[in-house]
């Protein structure tokens, strides 16, 4: 199989994860909080300790894929078993049983942990092959650009398909389109990836062992940092876009956009499907600047080029304001689609340099697991926020606080998370002259 191909084959792993991750945060919490009247305390607070079991979580799955060994391999086994039941328990989310808010609170709690668990165990395998797949500066720059070309086409999906299917046939027909592609894309992703034989004398270190040598990576600190933010904005963007859209853009009905009407699911859909489209040349323009610029100073710049679209989102008031916010992001999105896995991967490298040997798995569990804590801040800021401001679930018209603390969580605290990539990799200490030579080289 030739290189290209198999960057196609195996970012089809990205599609799937991408369906999974952003149709999940998308609308999960607007399905729960508005459409089922799930409290949002009580949301908050199951964000928050879903936060908390994903720094437990994740790095679990991450050792257990470092240790395991197989003849198919260390990772592929648990790609290619944990695809289907994925698949359905994505289903299952959008099925709760009964309207007692007790029974709706106990039924998320449940197949939120079921479904988090299986993602955990399937996205840390796919993802901890990724250095194997990519040995070199310039293949994880092109294959990156891939998987996010891959992913953008399923953020379109997500955010323009899944909310058109959800509105008009169901929640649960939208669960079983979109678990099956989940499916199949992991499915697809395998095809032909092998992975490298062990090396007999590498050391398998305990879990206890290697979260110290782990955390005591200062490069993978500054990057946790990073990541996190990023991962905050990608999380309030889409959590946020249905309550941004209905209270603060007022698109609730039907609205003429450019003389066509279009109704309120199909004007979300727009509102960031155009973005996502636009993301795409960005990509191919960030493609080649990474490697010139370094990694650190191309995340910094992407996340300066993220707050003009960030503002006018938070000050916007109507669908064309709300356009020209959300087409403001593409940039910002495309940087931080294609840089933190280069970046993974050079801290992978370094750590293997000083050990003698490679811990994939543990690396990206504990990134997994540590930047999933994006849930728990953003569930606490939402709860907060939103009962602070008077908030009320299923309402046609908010108050004026309520509508304000909307724009606050989609514009302001966005803008917050900006300076803190850019604070985290101002101190970043790797690839400040390495990634120029060695792109020269390749």
């Amino acid at each position: 199989m030739n290189r290209t191909v198999k960057h196609i084959t195996y970012s089809f792993g990205n599609f799937a994860n991408t369906i999974a991750y952003q149709v999940f945060s998308n609308r999960i919490q607007f399905y729960y909080v508005d459409i089922r009247g799930l409290n949002p305390g009580v949301a908050g607070v199951l964000w928050t300790i879903y936060g908390i079991w994903n720094m437990i979580n994740d790095p679990l799955m991450g050792q257990l894929s470092d240790r395991t060994r197989s003849k198919y391999g260390r990772r592929v086994p648990y790609v290619l078993l944990g695809a289907i039941p994925l698949g359905l328990s994505f289903f299952f989310l959008w099925t709760p049983p009964g309207q007692s808010p007790w029974t709706l609170a106990a039924y998320f709690f449940m197949i939120l942990f079921i479904f988090d668990t299986l993602y955990s165990l399937t996205i840390i395998a796919y993802n901890a092959l990724f250095p194997e797949v990519a040995p070199t500066v310039r293949d994880r720059v092109d294959l990156s650009t891939v998987r996010e070309i891959m992913a953008i086409i399923a953020l379109l999906l997500s955010y323009i398909l899944a909310p058109i299917i959800a509105e008009g046939v169901g929640y649960v027909t939208m669960g079983a389109i979109m678990g099956a592609l989940i499916a199949i894309g992991y499915l697809i992703s395998m095809i032909g990836v092998k992975e490298k034989p062990i090396d007999e004398g590498e050391v398998q270190t305990g879990l206890g062992a290697s979260l110290k040598i782990v955390l005591s990576s200062i490069p993978f600190r500054w990057f946790l940092g990073a990541n996190i933010s990023k991962e905050y904005i990608w999380l309030a963007l889409g959590a946020m876009l249905p309550f941004w859209r209905k209270y603060a853009l007022d698109i609730q009905e039907s609205v003429d956009v450019f003389g066509v009407q279009l109704g309120a699911g199909d004007a979300e859909a727009i509102l960031l499907g155009l973005a996502f489209i636009l993301a795409i040349p960005c990509l191919l323009i960030w493609r080649p600047l990474v490697p010139r610029l370094g990694y650190r100073k191309a995340w910094i710049a992407g996340a300066l080029v993220f707050l003009p679209g960030l503002l006018i989102m938070g000050l916007a008031n109507n669908f064309y304001t709300g356009l020209v916010g959300t087409l403001l992001v593409a940039p910002g999105l495309a940087a931080s689609m294609i840089v933190p896995f280069p970046i993974i991967s050079e801290i992978i490298d370094d750590d293997a340099k000083q050990h003698g040997y490679r811990r994939e798995g543990i690396f990206f569990g504990m990134n997994g697991g540590i930047t999933k804590l994006a849930f728990s801040i953003q569930g606490v800021l939402f709860a907060a926020v939103m009962s602070t401001a008077g908030f009320v679930a299923g309402q046609t018209v908010q108050s004026a606080a309520a509508v304000t603390g909307i724009r606050f969580l989609i514009g302001g605290t966005t803008i917050l998370a900006c300076f803190v990539i850019i604070l985290c990799m101002y101190f970043y200490p790797l690839g400040r002259t390495q990634n120029n030579k060695e792109a020269s080289n390749d």
